[in-house]
């Protein structure tokens, strides 16, 4: 607030108040209008060239830090591999026993909660998804789903879709069910060219 009452005092000491109106010229008014017409343009400190100022400052700070940044080279080379090499395919095999541990081993899957079970996908996912990553599939792109309702004799059907490679893009499922709760998780592996 200080600094705003002093850029008011400053535009009124500049002379940058409000400015005059100007009446109608009559033969009286001649003298006063040419003096006021033929003034200096006005100078001192204002809002707005303050403003302009900061923003010249902040633009040619980002051009300096822009010009000592050094630049980043590669890590690695391309390879072009379009496909992977053999003995690196997605496993749907191991990858459903990788999810069969970590659901069947997971504690609270009991007793279906509502609340608890948003908690519950995203712990699942992530650890299925660490537990997969183990496996060491090479330029692949995990994805992760977990879905768990509660078992009430509903019906349910579950699809997804995906454009992919057929020889090297794969997924795996898994469903679980207790007396509670079913719980499907399902893993795509997509493969990076």
């Amino acid at each position: 607030m200080y600094f705003f009452l002093f850029l008011k005092n400053a535009s009124i000491k500049s002379g940058d108040a409000v400015p005059k109106r100007r009446r109608n010229p009559s033969s009286s008014d001649t003298k006063s209008q040419k003096s006021v017409s033929m003034a200096p343009p006005k100078t001192g400190i204002n809002f707005f060239r303050i403003v302009a100022a900061t923003k010249a400052w902040q633009r040619l700070a980002k051009q300096r830090a822009a010009k000592r940044s050094p630049k980043l080279t590669p890590k690695c080379e391309n390879t072009y591999r379009l496909e992977p090499a053999e003995g690196q395919h997605f496993s749907p095999q191991k990858v459903e026993l990788v999810m069969k541990n970590v659901i069947e081993n997971h504690p609270g899957l009991d007793q279906y909660n509502h609340i608890r079970s948003k908690l519950l996908v995203r712990d699942l996912s992530e650890k299925i998804n660490e537990k997969v990553k183990e496996l060491d599939f090479p330029r692949y792109k995990l994805v992760c789903n977990v879905i768990i309702m509660e078992k009430k004799d509903q019906g349910v059907n579950i699809a997804s879709r995906c454009i992919w490679n057929q020889q090297t893009d794969n997924f795996a499922s898994y469903t679980y069910k207790n007396g509670a709760a079913i719980v499907v998780a399902y893993v795509h592996g997509v493969y990076l060219e």
